[in-house]
């Protein structure tokens, strides 16, 4: 016979080795469940429309949540649209001055590392994204088909 001592051991391995298989279970149901629903709403088609579209479709949203008539429709699309134009010539007058101050800031950077470092530190910015996800990438200066 096995002895109490030999049981009591046996008893909370046992336990034990439940504990570890229902952590692993409920871990599986979550991520299968949950990050996977969630990544499955992520990858809507709504989401993968040009902005344009998706411009759109939010407008037309505010719009019937503010049950708004069609003369308010048109004279609000215009507002928005005379804005983004507005938006567009200050974002190319100020361009030129935002990259310079980044490249003044790159060359101030790069003469602080080391050899070694300005190759590393070049290959991190050619393979990692910059401001607003988008890659930086080699630009060549003052390439306007090349922004942001």
């Amino acid at each position: 016979m096995i002895t109490r001592s030999v049981q009591g051991k046996l008893l909370v391995l046992a336990v034990f080795i439940i504990g570890i298989a229902t952590g692993v279970l409920s871990a599986n149901l979550y991520r299968s469940r949950v990050v996977e629903s969630a990544k499955s709403v992520d990858n809507r088609p709504q989401d993968r429309l040009s902005p344009q579209d998706r411009a759109k479709r939010n407008f037309d949203q505010m719009a019937n949540y503010l049950s708004l008539d069609q003369s308010q429709r048109a004279e609000i699309q215009k507002i928005t649209d005379d804005t983004r134009k507005d938006l567009h010539e200050l974002r190319e007058k100020t361009e030129p001055e935002f990259r310079a101050i980044e490249e003044a800031s790159r060359a101030k950077i790069l003469a602080v590392l080391s050899e070694e470092q300005r190759r590393k530190y070049n290959e991190f910015r050619e393979t990692h994204p910059g401001p607003g996800g988008r890659g930086r990438g080699p630009r060549p200066d003052n390439d306007k088909d090349n922004k942001r």
